[in-house]
């Protein structure tokens, strides 16, 4: 009489294995392919918010070297300061593009928003007195004037921090009119906002109305 052996592994015991096998791969490869995406993910915020720290602490640093005595440019009277949610023009002591390393420059900084992802970014022109270009609005310059500093942002806008006429009171305004508003603003502030479930970040520049004062 022929013995029966249990030694042996079966033809379905062995698919079974190779079902647990694979069931075990993809899981293992699920969760590599979601590490992998949130380190890219990662890296890129990292990326991201470098370059935004650059470029506010470029805005504050040419904010803090504004020129604040009235400039007469042609076709305009003469201004200090302009500016509102989506734009900020001035004169500053201090540039930062290359090319325009000597002398007093026109900086123009202006929100844009792409039609295609309905995001929003920042951009900046300069123009030297020296050099030329002084009198021209930043939509009348060459593209190669003008620099893209942060792009693909969900809300980006500016405001302008101004003393009231009574008492010392402060109260932040969305524009700033180089003819209503004398002078220049205590402070601008940057609100950045990168994405819509994101908390917004603020950035405030302080600015000196008088060279002298502390």
């Amino acid at each position: 009489m022929a013995v029966r052996s249990d030694s042996g592994t079966t033809l379905i015991e062995l698919l079974i294995s190779i079902t647990i096998v694979g069931v075990i791969l993809v899981i293992i490869m699920g969760a590599f392919r979601i590490s992998i995406r949130a380190w890219e993910t990662g890296e890129r915020d990292v990326e991201s918010f470098q370059r935004q720290q650059i470029v506010f602490s470029i805005l504050k640093r040419q904010l803090s070297s504004i020129c604040w005595r009235p400039i007469p440019i042609e076709g305009r009277e003469a201004f200090v300061f302009s500016g509102d949610e989506g734009l900020i023009d001035f004169i500053s002591s201090v540039p930062i593009v290359p090319g325009n390393d000597i002398g007093n420059v026109r900086v123009t900084y202006r929100v844009g928003k792409n039609d295609e992802n309905d995001l929003y970014y920042l951009e900046i022109a300069e123009r030297n007195f020296l050099t030329g270009g002084i009198d021209e609005e930043i939509d009348m310059l060459d593209d190669d004037m003008v620099h893209e500093l942060i792009t693909d942002v969900y809300a980006i806008r500016f405001e302008y921090l101004k003393k009231m006429a009574q008492g010392e009171e402060y109260e932040w305004q969305p524009e700033w009119d180089g003819g209503g508003d004398a002078g220049l603003p205590t402070a601008v502030k940057c609100i950045l906002q990168m994405e819509e479930k994101k908390p917004p970040m603020t950035v405030i520049a302080r600015i000196l109305s008088e060279p002298d004062e502390t």
